[in-house]
């Protein structure tokens, strides 16, 4: 039987606003995290410093994980799209854009593989969030983290190891089981020159890039598992590898603030 014109309609109606709406919650470059694992991990994270590095950014991490976390995808939708979520935060890309782009117009939003300008981006945000507390400006400060923990979480999101279909892609990181780093013991993890007081900013950045790159080959290794268990809708395999991504990003994001906020490196 054919359709009537009113349900072909209907029908197109439909289908673009599931188009318009997939483009819109895609992250800029490519899919990545959403929401609820953003914040899912940039709170472990937080939940899991010291309250000496917790607090120097002051009533600010509620908003860290819930929003500043999310700045990049927020400023790629309002540039790409002009699309303003009605969740709490930026309600244009000139709000944001000076945590979201580095002065020399590179966008900050995961690693890209190329060394160069990923220690750009990761020096950048450091030397912002220093000046920040040096300055006593907690906000700025926890903003620029926030755009730190995206960087991070993103680089680790498990399909950005290769080139996946879309579908695909978004299936394996839609979501993340809950977890926490309690009982983690800082001083057993392989900080490099983490946390040491004679450390400076450039080689801690170095050692945060070489574990951002050694957990993305590791997700490059394991990526036709998962496309296996994605299409076998095998979600206790995936959710094995969602986890162990999360808690690797949640780990070196929680060493890097430990280190850039504590005393561990200076500019």
């Amino acid at each position: 039987m054919a359709s009537s014109p009113a349900r072909v309609r209907a029908r197109r109606c439909v289908t673009g606003r599931a188009t318009l709406l997939c483009l819109l919650l895609a992250p800029w470059p490519c899919t990545a995290w959403d929401t609820v694992p953003h914040r899912k991990i940039t709170k472990a994270a937080l939940d899991w410093l010291p309250k000496r590095v917790l607090a120097r950014f002051g009533d600010q991490a509620a908003p860290l994980a819930a929003v500043y976390s999310l700045y990049p995808d927020r400023y790629a939708e309002m540039v790409r799209f002009g699309f303003v979520r009605k969740s709490a935060g930026p309600r244009s890309p000139e709000e944001i854009r000076a945590y979201c782009v580095r002065p020399d117009g590179q966008p900050i939003h995961s690693a890209t593989g190329d060394r160069d300008m990923d220690m750009a981006s990761l020096i950048y945000l450091f030397e912002r969030i220093l000046t920040s507390f040096s300055e006593n400006r907690p906000t700025e400060a926890a903003q620029y983290a926030g755009v730190l923990a995206h960087f991070i979480e993103d680089s680790l999101s498990p399909p950005h190891a290769g080139d996946v279909e879309a579908a695909t892609h978004a299936a394996i990181e839609r979501s993340v089981p809950e977890f926490t780093l309690t009982g983690r013991d800082p001083h057993s993890a392989p900080h490099n020159s983490l946390n040491n007081p004679g450390g400076n900013l450039l080689r801690t950045a170095e050692a945060i890039l070489d574990r951002i790159y050694a957990a993305h080959e590791q997700n490059r290794q394991d990526l036709p598992a998962m496309i296996k268990a994605v299409a076998d809708r095998d979600e206790p395999t995936l959710d094995t590898y969602r986890l162990r991504a999360g808690v690797n990003a949640a780990e070196i994001l929680a060493d890097t603030l430990l280190a850039v906020g504590g005393t561990g490196i200076q500019p």
